[in-house]
Parts: structure tokens; C-alpha cells; sequence
């Protein structure tokens, strides 16, 4: 499976930042592309998320579903969902049917700068979908500290987990010890992705990372920048890697 993976830097606000993301489609050629949490609004906009949520039904979602279709692709990306009066920090996965998949993050973080549980409302329950590669599981930010959400994504079949982030600086050492280990501890490719730059008071540290399911990181975006990174992922490795580690069979 080929990855395309875009940290960005700057918050372009919601109708830029979906034609950055549908300009990144037709530049480069993959089998997933991957953007981080809430990449559609950016992460700290507060009291705006009453105004700039959006429905999984928003039509511009459906134009990004006949993208994928056309392009047998996949997307992960985050943004904020209402539905019924409540608000979810999700993220949207299409595939390359074009179907559409929301998950809702299950972890909210409400401590130092982060004020989610005062905005959003938590999900109750895992991701996974059907790729001609492999099954994808999807997962945000503060989950990772959770071992059991990628353990239930591997045992429902996932051969790739998905982390969609905003993590600030000060986070950057606990990310960068958990993300090879929930790759290893679960025999999956584990693809973390960051947003890079400042917004409003906080600096989120880029960063974003491929594993290999033996914990080799493949490829690491820089700190803190912008970065496009792109790896092809042999699954193969994934085979390899539960026959001498066999967890998920001994789970």
C-alpha cells in the first residue's frame, strides 16, 4: 500500500484547507492519503466549531467520494461532525469504493491547553475498513494512550492503523515512545500523522511517522515544518512479523 502523508503548517481555514487537500490528491498518486485531526477547520478554533461543523452528508464530502472512487483510493482526515445537537471530533475515512466512514474520537483530552470535553462529545466505538490492501483501523490523537482501542482495531483485522493528531511539543517525547510500540505490541503498520507549526498559543511538534510492524520507523517527517512523506508499505512485513511475534494469536 502506498502512503501519501501531508503535515501542514499553516490553518487555511475550511474552504482552503479542503482545496489543499484535494489539490494534494491530484498531485501525488497513493493508495491512502492521510491528513491529521481536525485538519479541515485546524485544532484550536474554539467556540467557531458551533459555526464550521459540518454533517458526514456535507456535499463536498461527496465530491471527495467519487475523487476516491475514480482514483480506487483512500482518505483519512479530521474534521468537527454534528449530529443530532452534539458535536464529535471525528475523522472521516472514504474508501476506495467511495463509502463513507466516520469515527468519532473515544479519548478526549481535557487538561492543559486542551479543552475538548467542553466542545465535543465522545465516541463509543472503533473504526476499521476494507481496502484492496488490507483492513485500515483509524484512531485520533490522545487514543494512542489507550492501549485497547489499536488492540480491538488489530483484532477486527487491521493491518494498518491510522493516527490522526494535533499534538503540541510538550507531548512530543510520550508520542514518539508509544507510537513504535503500538506498532509492535499489535504487529501493524502504525502511520501517525501530526499537524507541524503554531496555532492561536500552542506549537504542535510535526513529526509524523510510518512503522514498520517489527517498530522500524520507515519514515519520519521533520519537526515543527511542513512535509509531504510517502512510503510504499509491503505487507508482507506484516505476515513476517506475526509469525515470530505471534500477540494477536496468543491474545
Amino acid at each position: 500500500m502506498k502512503i501519501a502523508l501531508y503535515q501542514p503548517y499553516n490553518n487555511l481555514g475550511l474552504e482552503d484547507n479542503f482545496k489543499r487537500m484535494i489539490d494534494f490528491i491530484k498531485a501525488y498518486k497513493a493508495h491512502l492519503y492521510v491528513f491529521p485531526e481536525l485538519y479541515l477547520t485546524g485544532y484550536l478554533i474554539r467556540d467557531d466549531l458551533y459555526i464550521k461543523a459540518m454533517s458526514r452528508y456535507d456535499e463536498r464530502f461527496n465530491s471527495l467520494s467519487k475523487l476516491m472512487k475514480e482514483n480506487r483510493s483512500s482518505i483519512i482526515f479530521g474534521f468537527p461532525e454534528k449530529e443530532n445537537g452534539f458535536l464529535y471530533n471525528s475523522a472521516m475515512a472514504i474508501d476506495e469504493n467511495g463509502d463513507i466512514h466516520v469515527y468519532r474520537k473515544m479519548r478526549l483530552p481535557n487538561f492543559g491547553p486542551f479543552e475538548e470535553m467542553i466542545y465535543f462529545k465522545p465516541g463509543e466505538e472503533t473504526l476499521t475498513f476494507n481496502t484492496s490492501h488490507g483492513t485500515v483501523g483509524v484512531e485520533i490523537c490522545y487514543d494512542i494512550f489507550f492501549p485497547f482501542i489499536s488492540q480491538e482495531l488489530a483484532m477486527k483485522g487491521s493491518k494498518y492503523i491510522v493516527n490522526i493528531s494535533a499534538s503540541p511539543v510538550t507531548s512530543r517525547a510520550l508520542f514518539e515512545m508509544l507510537i513504535p510500540v503500538r506498532a509492535v505490541e499489535n504487529t501493524v503498520f502504525f502511520i501517525y500523522n501530526n499537524w507541524g507549526g503554531t496555532q492561536r498559543n500552542i506549537v504542535f511538534w510535526g513529526g509524523s511517522t510510518i512503522v514498520s510492524p517489527r517498530g522500524a520507523i520507515l519514515r519520519k517527517a521533520q519537526y515543527i515544518k511542513e512535509e509531504i512523506i510517502q512510503e510504499d508499505l509491503n505487507e508482507d512485513e506484516i505476515r513476517i512479523a506475526r509469525t515470530f511475534r505471534p500477540v494477536l494469536r496468543d491474545l
